[in-house]
């Protein structure tokens, strides 16, 4: 009976636990719209109320979370709005362009585990630090940070929150910090449409939130990501909510490092969660592992936290990698193509069912390659079409891989020196080798560079790079 109640306890106090964190989250989110806040008390008890045991609000307005109805953002705007009551009127309820992804055929294959929480790396001495609630106005300060310290990170993508808009939007920034992670080599995931409560949702609510991302995602990149973290971290069995996720083929991922940014986000705070995150990690490499939790939208995370963060990784032996290299999945398990489906923007500039020209047409935004039939010759990102479907010049862009039919490729010759694979990519069919990769030494018998027994393993390619295990 003692043990039986112990557990009792502990589970009231880890549920305690993702409820403050929630509120706390929605408080620091809705902090972010003060528009006519000061007023809004004496405004809205002037205003039919909404909600559970009220209904939804009249035609045309949107239910707040503090149970009132309006029209303007402090109303409209999620997560804060609550989209059961509000007659499709909140903007995380607009739907991305294009063709549905419910139908794509998804698979469980890959290391990593499906149909539970995953909290920490499989391998000690790895730490994966991942960013939530992006892309935002300081998520490209985090990118630069990342960028100067040679570190790959994840990036759980919030398709419509914190009234930014779509993500898949072209007139807004996101779609280039999006291409921009991608082709630094961050891993991209998910972490819903508009940040909804996945295990309280409806079923149509939650199918909406993974669906919507997924088109948002397939709009911008062509695929989609296999990853996703719930919001508030909860996405409970007996609501329905893992099995649902787990049958799309999805990882979810928390964390056991949370440095609760969202709680210090001012210069006199900040040093509470670097603090923290200190405090977490050990200074014994060779037996802990960890994966972190942090925000990009917060401006004391992008231009303070990350880089102790990363410094104090370093200074204690740790590797920082994605999510999937923490967990010893292979890149090709991260995301699921969408090609096969009809995207909502036409990034050809021409109709999306019109035949591709004979002649492909030159890049506007980066992109490339069999994807969307663009080339990268004199584009202003550099001539040559990667494998990945972006334009760039240097050796990840234009030697294994490149695409010769979208843009320039170096002449390789079949008895010339290997190359050193800077895109991750080995094997006789690129002619690159793993070894002093920045990816790892090893060569999968998939052709990708890594560093973990997925990599190195059995039937790696002992000819384009260096196993230790053997």
């Amino acid at each position: 009976m003692k043990s039986l109640a112990l557990l009792l306890l502990a589970t009231v106090v880890y549920a305690d636990g993702l409820v403050a964190r929630r509120r706390v989250a929605e408080f620091n989110i809705h902090a972010h719209h003060k528009d006519g806040a000061s007023h809004q008390p004496e405004m809205l008890s002037k205003r039919a109320s909404c909600g559970k045991g009220a209904g939804p609000c009249p035609k045309g307005q949107c239910c707040s979370e503090s149970g009132q109805c309006g029209t303007t953002s402090a109303y409209c705007t999620s997560p804060e709005c609550q989209m059961a009551y509000s007659n499709g009127n909140c903007d995380g309820s607009k739907k991305p362009k294009g063709e549905t992804t419910a139908n794509i055929p998804r698979s469980t294959t890959g290391n990593a585990l499906y149909n539970t929480y995953i909290i920490t790396c499989t391998n000690p001495g790895i730490v994966a630090l991942t960013f939530d609630d992006g892309p935002y106005k300081y998520t490209n300060q985090v990118l630069d940070v990342l960028k100067k310290h040679n570190i790959k990170a994840t990036f759980f993508i919030t398709g419509n929150n914190l009234g930014k808009g779509q993500i898949d939007d072209h007139s807004k920034p996101w779609p280039k910090i999006l291409r921009r992670m991608h082709s630094e080599g961050h891993q991209l995931a998910s972490h819903s449409w508009s940040h909804q409560d996945l295990s309280a949702a409806s079923n149509e609510l939650r199918k909406q939130q993974i669906i919507y991302n997924e088109m948002a995602f397939r709009n911008v990149l062509g695929f989609f990501p296999k990853y996703l973290r719930p919001p508030y971290g909860t996405c409970s069995r007996d609501s329905g909510c893992l099995d649902y996720v787990t049958k799309l083929g999805y990882h979810v991922v928390n964390w056991n490092i949370d440095t609760k940014d969202y709680l210090n986000d001012s210069p006199s705070k900040i040093q509470t969660s670097k603090n923290t995150f200190s405090d977490s990690v050990s200074t014994d490499s060779k037996s802990n592992s960890y994966i972190e939790l942090s925000h990009d939208i917060h401006e004391q995370t992008a231009y303070n936290l990350t880089e102790f963060m990363v410094k104090t990784l370093k200074a204690r032996g740790y590797r920082a990698v994605p999510v999937g290299e923490c967990l010893g999945d292979a890149r090709e398990n991260w995301y699921v193509d969408a090609k096969g489906t009809k995207s909502g923007r036409s990034i050809q500039g021409r109709g999306s069912n019109d035949p591709p020209p004979t002649s492909p047409a030159t890049t506007k935004d980066g992109t490339c390659g069999a994807k969307n039939g663009l080339k990268c010759t004199v584009s202003k990102w550099g001539n040559c079409c990667s494998y990945y479907n972006f334009c760039g010049s240097t050796s990840g862009y234009c030697d294994g891989g490149c695409q010769s039919k979208y843009g320039e490729c170096n002449k390789i010759k079949p008895d010339s020196k290997l190359i050193v694979s800077d895109n991750g990519l080995c094997g006789e069919k690129y002619h690159q080798t793993c070894t002093g990769s920045r990816y790892g030494n090893c060569c999968s018998k998939y052709g990708n560079c890594g560093k973990t027994s997925e990599y190195c393993g059995s039937g790696y390619q002992s000819g384009f790079g260096t196993c230790p295990y053997s």
